[in-house]
This record gives C-alpha cells, structure tokens and sequence, in this order.
C-alpha cells in the first residue's frame, strides 16, 4: 500500500508521566471493586485535546504544521473529581476547576486544526476527562480521597492502534508548552 492511501488514526492529547499514569490507574483499580469494567492499561491514560481519527498518511506534515502553531502557557492540572457517563460506560477522572490555560490550549488547537483544513471530532463540546475504566456500571461514585497532580508541560500526537489486547497507544511526536 502506498503511503498517499494509508491512513493512520490519530489523537491530540495531554501524557502524563509514568508515575501520574500508574496513580490514576491505581485510583481506577481501587474504584473498580464498586463499578466494575474494564481498567484503562497505565501505558494508555491520556486527556484527549482534539481526535482527528483516520487521517492520510500524506497529511501528517500538515498536521505537524498545525500543532507548531499552538503557543499556550504551560499549566497545573488538578485531578480532583470523578464522574461517570452511563451512556458510554465510563467512570473517568477530572479537574472541578479547569485552568484557564487548558482551555486557551483546545481553542488555539482547534482553531489551527480549522485553518489547516484538518477535520476531527468536534461534534461535543469539550469537557476534560481522563477514563479510568470502560464498560463500568456505578451506581456511586465516591470522590478521590486526594488530589493528584499534574504540571502540564506539552501535548502530543498520538497514533492508536487496535489489537486483540486493546488499543495500544505510540506518542509520535510531542510540542511544548511556553
């Protein structure tokens, strides 16, 4: 298959650091005694910013392009609150006071998305979640026993691949936070 025909499928996100990752999966796994489902993998956890989805393979630069134009203040991001979307089967984690920041930093990225003529998935409004666990069925929820913390100091493109174990996640290529 020629490169102009392959498509990759492909997400903005916030990583977090091994040790943040281990701690909200720790925190789904705790929770999942309540709720059951299926833990989020700790390699995998991430804060979506923008799902692009199947994009040519020939479009990546334009993508890159996009992303380099984002210039947004780095930021802390307080995980302090948990939620679950029946709907979807999700209990996530999340911020009760999003940072200014984190939200100039999804405009800035949508908005240089728009103008590269790049599509994603802007179909709902943004609302920052981490997911801890899919196909959880809560009928409680307790909120976190303490906070964790985030310094947020770039985001990333992520490409994802679906396999038998899953989706399996590779950071392809990372922009700073000034």
């Amino acid at each position: 298959m020629d490169k102009q025909a392959t498509r990759l499928r492909v997400f903005f996100a916030l990583w977090p650091d091994s040790a943040l990752q281990t701690a909200l999966h720790n925190l789904g796994s705790d929770l999942n005694a309540g709720c059951g489902g299926r833990s989020v993998r700790p390699e995998t956890i991430h804060l979506t910013l923008a799902f692009i989805g199947a994009l040519l393979a020939d479009r990546l630069e334009s993508l890159y392009a996009a992303a380099v134009r984002v210039s947004t203040p780095a930021f802390d991001l307080q995980v302090d609150q948990l939620g679950y979307w029946r709907r979807n089967q999700l209990l996530w984690a999340g911020t009760s006071q999003p940072p200014e920041a984190l939200g100039h930093l999804v405009s800035h990225l949508h908005a240089a998305l728009n103008d590269a003529g790049l599509a994603f998935d802007d179909s709902k409004p943004f609302a920052p979640h981490i997911t801890l666990l899919r196909k959880a069925h809560c009928k409680a929820l307790v909120q976190p026993p303490q906070a964790l913390y985030w310094q947020v100091r770039e985001f990333v493109l992520v490409q994802s691949e679906t396999t038998d174990k899953g989706a399996s996640y590779r950071v392809m290529r990372r922009w700073p936070l000034v």
